[in-house]
């Protein structure tokens, strides 16, 4: 019995310790089937817009080749399997406070902007991420213009 106990306690301990990195692949995972679904929302996906997507997720979680090619390829399981985006933006809500949320609707509306238009399929997946994300009108407002005058200085 307390083989068994001791067993017990040692799962809890180490799911209680890994439960920090399990939270970060979570909501990197959350926020790339995000980034696909912008990027994908405009009848496709172009080579720019998947180097957007890549290099955001690269530089927002410090990703290695192998870490990113994974990430993106489970991602686009999950957005192909997934029947609404409220799963992933529930998850960002719940762990980000409003800056952070801010930073990665920034990313997202990098990736709309990627190849020079934003068409109304965007511009309508955006409004609804940043309502979804609990992002006020004047921040949503103000990343779409950072994001904007970014994608300016790329050109």
């Amino acid at each position: 019995m307390l083989k068994h106990w001791r067993e017990l306690f040692g799962t809890v301990q180490s799911a209680v310790s890994g439960s920090t990195e399990t939270e970060n692949h979570r909501l990197q995972l959350a926020t790339a089937v995000l980034l696909i679904e912008i990027m994908q929302s405009d009848a496709g996906a172009s080579e720019i817009e998947v180097a957007t997507v890549e290099r955001s997720l690269r530089e927002r979680f410090d990703l290695s080749a192998d870490e990113l090619a994974s990430l993106m390829s489970l991602a686009r399981a999950r957005q192909e399997a997934a029947h609404d985006l409220h799963a992933f933006t529930s998850q960002l809500h719940a762990a980000f406070d409003a800056s952070e949320k801010q930073r990665i609707l920034e990313m997202f509306w990098q990736v709309a902007y990627a190849d020079g238009k934003l068409d109304d399929h965007e511009h309508h997946l955006m409004r609804k991420l940043g309502d979804l994300l609990h992002v006020g009108h004047a921040a949503f407002i103000s990343t779409k213009l950072r994001a904007a005058a970014t994608q300016k200085s790329r050109e």
